[in-house]
């Protein structure tokens, strides 16, 4: 389903951040403001289509003449209509792209973009018997054109023609499905059917970073998201990152983040003035 951006109401009014279990679309066609993902902050540079996948945390912060759309859905009906289609291609590495799991684009560039969401309001005004069949075509459109655009990026940015690209993009589908259960570099070689060597050398060459470090980083962002969201202990947020010593655990995270995790969350907190309480799972 979709809505307009400006509706306060729709699907949430918060000043926190957040995560939900759907995904979104934030569709900017004017104003100003700013939207933090994943404790990094990005400049609303409208047209823009922002693309949040379940679990990412996120705030935007309105600034002024705000408008757009919001299209939200859930992964039993992406996966039901548009299982063969990405939105982002190589998803897990938008994280190394500059501005992320951000498309912005020129007016005229976003046309083709504008044209589609016309015709799907246009739907939702003259509900018939064909308006789900007909919004689900409009909607595959609009996702191969999305994506279409994001391999633009990772072709400018991570050539697609690289030689280890495909083995790179295998890798991080592996960590972002199994980052809790597998630590080791050595077990995701396997898993790829290549030796440690090769896969840390491809990794390093198209992403600049080491597969060990990839996996930390995936690591130590969703502890970030379990220390902000919940109120686990810290030995309980490593244990269930399958850190067996959470002390080893707590030294990862304060040589990554430059904080301890309980001052992570302390800071956090401060800084958005609330406690867990008020930090809800949005469904």
């Amino acid at each position: 389903k979709g809505g307009k951006i400006q509706r306060k109401d729709y699907p949430h009014d918060t000043v926190l951040p957040h995560k939900h279990s759907y995904f979104e679309l934030c569709i900017f066609t004017s104003g100003t403001g700013e939207h933090e993902i994943d404790f990094q902050n990005f400049a609303i540079q409208p047209p823009s289509i922002h693309v949040l996948h379940p679990g990412q945390v996120h705030l935007i912060r309105r600034g002024e003449n705000y408008e757009g759309y919001l299209f939200v859905f859930s992964k039993e009906f992406y996966n039901l209509h548009f299982k063969g289609i990405e939105i982002i291609p190589g998803y897990p590495l938008v994280s190394q792209l500059k501005n992320g799991p951000i498309l912005n684009m020129s007016p005229e560039e976003f046309t083709d973009f504008s044209s589609l969401i016309a015709s799907i309001e246009k739907e939702f005004e003259h509900i018939s018997s064909e308006t789900e069949e007909i919004i689900i075509s409009f909607l595959n459109i609009f996702f191969l054109r999305l994506r279409n655009r994001f391999v633009s990026l990772l072709k400018n940015e991570n050539p697609v023609s690289h030689p280890f690209s495909k083995l790179v993009y295998a890798f991080n589908q592996l960590v972002d499905h199994h980052f809790k259960e597998i630590h080791q570099v050595k077990e995701y070689a396997e898993l790829l059917g290549e030796s440690p060597v090769v896969l840390n050398r491809a990794v390093k060459s198209l992403t600049g970073k080491t597969p060990g470090e990839l996996v930390v980083e995936r690591l130590i962002l969703e502890a970030k998201r379990l220390l902000l969201y919940s109120d686990l202990s810290n030995k309980e947020v490593a244990y269930k990152l399958n850190y067996e010593d959470p002390s080893y655990f707590a030294r990862i995270f304060r040589k990554k983040t430059g904080n301890t995790p309980s001052e992570f969350r302390s800071n956090m907190r401060k800084f958005y003035k609330t406690g867990a309480a008020d930090l809800k799972y949005q469904k």
